[in-house]
This record gives structure tokens, C-alpha cells and sequence, in this order.
């Protein structure tokens, strides 16, 4: 039988493919968390996770020095942890749906993963754990991209646009992301690149989940009229 996706339709499928759009809270939370924050704060130049920095004072992280403040830190890190469910949630979710090749199948156990990265970044904020904090980073922006470039790759005969967009959405998130370190000497906002390592991703997960939930629940009415 030739690729094709999705290859199931089911309503476990609907139910992991509801999963992902909600990601939205992904941005929200930041917006919320931002907006409460008594010093400046910059998308071009703060990580993502000083929002969700429990202190009120200097940060450093090596060559990065920064001040932060966010009296609604705790909302960020919720997000980290809801946004992390909710990507677990997807790819346990709408696995039927991709085609049955090893690469999807490790694509997806990434995403799993990169979920499980999120929690942990929630749990552990930049100034409470940075090691582990530094390892849900890890899974979740790095073994994130990885698995939707691999995913791309699975289901490329069966959908070259769902691939492409797949590919290059994994490609440029990683690129992002290797970059993140050498950031600041490229004379690069490192809030920025992390959000160009990031942001791709969660929006990837927003219409992929999008599509499987639309694929699913339109196939489940024509079922009932059948």
C-alpha cells in the first residue's frame, strides 16, 4: 500500500489533533507574563525563560546579563507545563495518522519528548535549576525540530507539502538553535534567535494539529451520513 496522510482518521486522532492548536496558550502566557513584568524586557535580546524567572534582580548565564522581574512568573511556567502536556498529548495522539515509517515513528517519540522538555522547564526555572532546566531546553527546542524535520521526511511521498513545510520548519529550528550559543558574538539578539528556534515549532504543532483534527472530525461526519 502506497503512503498516504493521514492514515487514520479516528477519534483518537481528533482528540490528539484538538491538542496542538491549543499551543496557542504558548504565546498568551508570555504575552500576560511580559506585560506584568516592572522591567524592560525585550524580544530582540531576553530569553523566553526570563519570564519565567522566579527572582527580581540581575541574571547571569555565563556571557548573558540581564535584569529581570516578573511578578507573573508562575504564569509562564504553567505554560511551559501546559504547552509541554498538550505537545505530549498530540503525539501520543495523532500517531495512527502519520505513515507507519521508522522516521515518523522516531519524529514523533522526539515530540513526546520535547514535550516532557517543556514540563521540566517549567518546573525548574533558569534560576532555580539551570542544568535541568538547560536539558528540558534541550529536548524541547532542539529534539523538537529534529523530530518535525524526521517527521517531514516520513511523510514526504505521502504529502509533499505537509514535508516540505515540515522540513524546513525542523532545518531553520535547528539552525536557530546551534546558533543560540555563538548568538551575541554574531552581533545577534539572542531572544530572538531562541524565538526563531521556537516560535516555527509551536506554530508547526498549531496547524499540523489543526489539519489532523479538521481531517478527522470531517471524516467522522461523513461516516455518520454514510
Amino acid at each position: 500500500m502506497p503512503d498516504r496522510f493521514p492514515e487514520s482518521t479516528d477519534r483518537q486522532v481528533a482528540t490528539g489533533g484538538a491538542a496542538w492548536p491549543l499551543m496557542v496558550v504558548f504565546f498568551i502566557g508570555q504575552a500576560v507574563a511580559q506585560a506584568a513584568s516592572t522591567v524592560p524586557y525585550s524580544l530582540w535580546s531576553n530569553y523566553i525563560s526570563d519570564l519565567g524567572n522566579t527572582g527580581c534582580g540581575p541574571f547571569a548565564l555565563g556571557t548573558y546579563h540581564t535584569v529581570v522581574c516578573t511578578p507573573l512568573s508562575g504564569v509562564m511556567n504553567a505554560t511551559f507545563v501546559v504547552s509541554g502536556l498538550l505537545t505530549l498529548a498530540g503525539a501520543v495522539g495523532t500517531r495512527r495518522a502519520w505513515p507507519k515509517r521508522r522516521l515518523t515513528a522516531v519524529g514523533l517519540v522526539l515530540l513526546g519528548l520535547a514535550g516532557a522538555g517543556q514540563v521540566l522547564v517549567g518546573f525548574r526555572p533558569e534560576n532555580v535549576d539551570i542544568t535541568l532546566h538547560g536539558v528540558g531546553a534541550l529536548f524541547g527546542i532542539g529534539g523538537g525540530n529534529l523530530g518535525v524535520l524526521l517527521v517531514g521526511l516520513g511523510v514526504w511521498r505521502a504529502d509533499r507539502l505537509m514535508g516540505v513545510l515540515s522540513v524546513v520548519v525542523g532545518v531553520v529550528g535547528l539552525v536557530a538553535f546551534v546558533l543560540l550559543g555563538s548568538a551575541q558574538a554574531l552581533g545577534l539578539g539572542i531572544g530572538l534567535v531562541e524565538r526563531v528556534a521556537g516560535y516555527p515549532l509551536v506554530a508547526w504543532l498549531i496547524g499540523a494539529g489543526a489539519f489532523l483534527f479538521w481531517s478527522a472530525t470531517s471524516a467522522g461526519r461523513r461516516r455518520a451520513l454514510a
